[in-house]
């Protein structure tokens, strides 16, 4: 019986999960061809792209803010049988997105040349390159916030298909407009940025057509009314995504900020080898994104029926799954990162500095599983106080102080970047597993 359970348990996680991983796959396959053609242009091109898009990773993670209460509301909801409720948690993600996502999308186009000087103040061809790049990816945010709420309300409900199909054939689009406005028309990095908007808007209007139809029973008027701002279900979404918004934050804050360290030792070389590195270590989360997606969904809808045993079972199996999927990507990380890296780009340099790079920060990703398992129990709990603590004290109090020592005091250089990168991936799974074991995320009222 036991036996059976267990594979009972791992196959609801997968049927959950696996949309998801392979939407994840598709989404690092594109993102990957984005970097190649990128890195085609040109070592500088390559630079100022890493260095746009760890701006713009910051950016978009502020999705959290109504995503990751949308999560945990609806899941709960589902749990209970509240169709009700569904409805209108999903008219309010909609339009706070909206709302949240347009303003920021607003300030940050403005803006967008002072944060390049901000962050970074690269040498003029660099600075010129993500000018040009962020011109058209700043006003896709919107679409990006609007696409994470939406895609959220599907997967709370226990549906990752449709999301997999619509953000699966977007990726393909983005795809073949990489090619077509790089290599065809010679657009160069702009037609990198044009493709990504365009596939982005693609995706947003077909999922909202989808929703509509399957959630408000193709009522438009129905979906219409649910958009009206109610000021407590408002609030709900945005108490709950709040610690989960400053703990998604957190990390790519901290990584734009590396890569001014980067950018200091180790030049454009050294900022091409990081976004290519980053690139290549989004594999490793493929299983592990799906995984927390699932866990967050499961765990939602147990607590919504009352059933702490079984998110004790789910969650012992999926920590199972989340370390042989760590286990077995040591393969290429540390005994094959000169390969990886040679795919991309043919300077000795940007090789060099990623094989450091893969190698040192993946002794450090090791531990990555009681920070991904635990932190979708903790999201589909909406206890989201807890991985924003860790994330915090992981990658504010200790990456930043850590990568700044080792880089000057000891006079490590770009080494000392990395070596910090895995110090805070150590720390953050070990404060997010002090906090799991407390147990509170059990009685977690929302």
């Amino acid at each position: 019986m036991s036996s059976v359970r267990k594979q009972s348990d791992i196959s609801l996680i997968f049927r959950l999960s696996w949309p998801v991983m392979l939407g994840m796959v598709l989404q690092s396959i594109l993102s990957t061809v984005d970097v190649y053609f990128i890195s085609g242009l040109g070592t500088d091109q390559s630079a100022a792209a890493s260095l746009s898009n760890s701006i713009v990773n910051v950016i978009f993670v502020f999705s959290t803010l109504v995503s990751a209460g949308t999560i945990a509301l609806i899941s709960r909801s589902k749990g209970e049988g509240d169709i009700t409720a569904v409805q209108a948690i999903g008219g309010q993600s909609f339009t706070l997105s909206a709302l949240v996502g347009g303003l920021i999308s607003l300030v940050c186009f403005i803006l967008r040349k002072d944060l390049i000087i901000l962050f970074f103040n690269p040498e003029p061809a660099v600075f010129n390159y993500a000018d040009e790049y962020l011109r058209f990816l700043f006003p896709a945010t919107i679409l990006v916030f609007i696409n994470s709420a939406l895609r959220t309300i599907f997967q709370a409900n226990g549906d990752t298909r449709t999301p997999l199909y619509i953000f699966g054939i977007s990726n393909v689009i983005n795809g073949i407009g990489d090619y077509v406005l790089i290599r065809i028309f010679n657009f160069g990095i702009t037609g990198a940025a044009l493709a990504t908007l365009i596939s982005m808007l693609f995706s947003a209007v077909v999922i909202n057509i989808i929703l509509v139809k399957k959630f408000y029973n193709n009522d438009y008027r129905l979906f219409l009314h649910s958009l009206e701002l109610k000021y407590q279900d408002s609030i709900r979404i945005l108490r709950i995504g709040g610690w989960a918004c400053i703990q998604s934050v957190a990390r790519p804050i901290t990584g734009t900020l590396m890569y001014s360290l980067v950018y200091i030792f180790g030049g454009s070389a050294g900022a091409a080898a990081f976004g290519i590195g980053g690139q290549l270590f989004s594999y490793t989360f493929i299983v592990l994104s799906g995984l927390s997606t699932g866990l967050a969904v499961l765990v939602g809808q147990n607590l919504g029926r009352k059933d702490i045993e079984s998110c004790n079972r789910l969650i012992r199996q999926g920590m199972k799954v989340a370390w042989i999927n760590t286990i077995i990507c040591i393969v290429p990380y540390i005994f094959l990162p000169r390969i990886l890296m040679s795919f991309f780009i043919d300077d000795p340099l940007v090789i060099s500095h990623g094989v450091d790079y893969l190698r040192i920060v993946y002794l450090g990703v090791m531990t990555i599983p009681f920070t991904i398992v635990y932190g979708g129990v903790f999201q589909g709990s909406g206890d989201t106080f807890p991985p924003m603590v860790s994330s915090m004290i992981a990658n504010v109090v200790l990456k930043l102080p850590a990568a700044y020592f080792l880089a000057y005091a000891l006079d490590m250089g770009i080494m000392g970047v990395w070596t910090a990168i895995a110090l805070s991936t150590v720390a953050e799974a070990a404060i997010i597993y002090f906090y799991f074991i407390q147990g509170k995320w059990k009685e977690k009222k929302i």
